[in-house]
């Protein structure tokens, strides 16, 4: 059955600050963003029947332990976790509860605040994986040798999610003025060529999203329509270039065949969107992600980037989607479990204002990619 058929709609999102909020926070930030999103909707929780809660920190609280916080109704509470894909992990499980015919109305909870401080970076590199950083400055390095991108050109990427993120007000990093190339080129040298400007500042935060059967929409929601029309999911396959790039965002065509299969499945085409939210936590992530997501081709990518495209005004210029409009993960933040659900909050945002149709993706280390299409009806 084609995905465009069913009706999974978004009746409400929130979210709490991505920020450095210390340890042991994430309650009371699951809290702040699940009580946004339920009045966002025009619902309480007792209108819930079902609740999906995502964690990539292990020393994070379950998601019995949020769902305590928002009252004892007794149903069911789902903990998912997956990495940096873990928010759209959730949404997926909560999408799956609603067209089972489980649920009608489900609270999705992303969040991330361990009780104790335990930098991420450790725990990639006990998996096994090089540190992040290293990983795709490998990533640039290659892409510079072979396709002749400048360290200019991942600054204009970065400068353009730094200014994106200078109108959410979740954001970890707000600048109190434009930021220019010179700028994020003249931040601290991190791995070359990323500065720390190029580079996601992690942290801890929450964001949620309640979804909805058609005929289970809140009467008092005068919203938008906005229907979670398609999601992906795909792992690893043996390859050659898995060899090469290793375990934390798997082989290129682990993003190209499940984001070619979130269009299909929503009976949308590349032209199609308007918007697109990505796994852009290192600057030269777009530059992949435009072309295996299916926006450009290899060849014409920094020509494009150098013109403007997928900034302001990118759709009306060239025919191509704005990226990373919330800040993406290089600024708005990137604390893992409500990442996937700040970039719904954001598609959401973008499409209750004019937007028609919205793409988010993300990656998970291990390597697992989710992508979901967001359709305003």
């Amino acid at each position: 059955m084609n995905d465009s058929t069913n009706k999974v709609l978004i009746a409400g999102v929130g979210m709490a600050p991505f920020a450095n909020h210390g340890p042991g926070k994430g309650l009371e930030l699951a809290r702040l963003a699940a009580t946004n999103a339920l009045n966002d909707a025009g619902l309480t929780y007792a209108d819930i029947d079902y609740v999906v809660v995502g964690t990539a920190h292990p020393l994070s609280p379950r998601g019995i332990y949020v769902a305590k916080e928002l009252g004892l109704t007794g149903v069911p509470v789902e903990h998912v976790t997956n990495a940096s894909a873990t928010g759209l992990a959730a949404m997926h499980s909560a999408r799956q509860a609603v067209l089972s015919g489980d649920a009608k109305r489900v609270l999705v909870i992303g969040m991330d605040s361990p009780a104790r401080a335990v930098p991420v970076e450790e725990i990639i590199v006990s998996e096994g994986n090089f540190p992040p950083v290293v990983s795709f400055a490998l990533w640039a390095k290659r892409r510079m040798h072979e396709r002749g991108t400048t360290r200019e050109q991942l600054a204009k990427v970065a400068a353009k999610n730094w200014n994106y993120a200078r109108s959410n007000p979740y954001a970890a990093r707000q600048a109190p003025e434009d930021v220019t190339i010179d700028r994020v080129l003249g931040s601290r040298m991190v791995a070359d060529p990323f500065t720390s400007m190029m580079c996601t500042p992690w942290g801890e935060g929450a964001a949620a999203a309640v979804l909805c059967a058609d005929d289970a929409w809140p009467g008092a929601n005068k919203q938008p329509r906005i229907r979670l029309a398609s999601s992906a999911y795909g792992s690893d396959s043996w390859s050659r270039e898995l060899i090469l790039e290793g375990a934390i965002v798997g082989p290129p065509e682990l993003s190209r065949i499940t984001a070619a299969k979130a269009l299909q499945l929503a009976g949308l085409t590349p032209k199609d969107v308007d918007v697109v939210q990505v796994h852009d936590a290192f600057a030269v992530e777009e530059f992949i992600y435009y072309e295996l997501l299916g926006f450009s081709k290899p060849g014409e990518t920094e020509a494009l980037v150098d013109e403007g495209a997928f900034g302001p005004g990118s759709r009306q210029r060239f025919g191509l989607p704005e990226f990373s409009t919330n800040g993406g993960l290089l600024a708005g933040g990137h604390p893992g479990g409500p990442t996937g659900l700040a970039q719904i909050w954001e598609t959401v945002r973008r499409l209750r204002g004019g937007d028609r149709v919205g793409m988010c993706h993300l990656l998970g280390s291990g390597s697992v990619c989710i992508v979901q299409m967001l359709v305003r009806d």
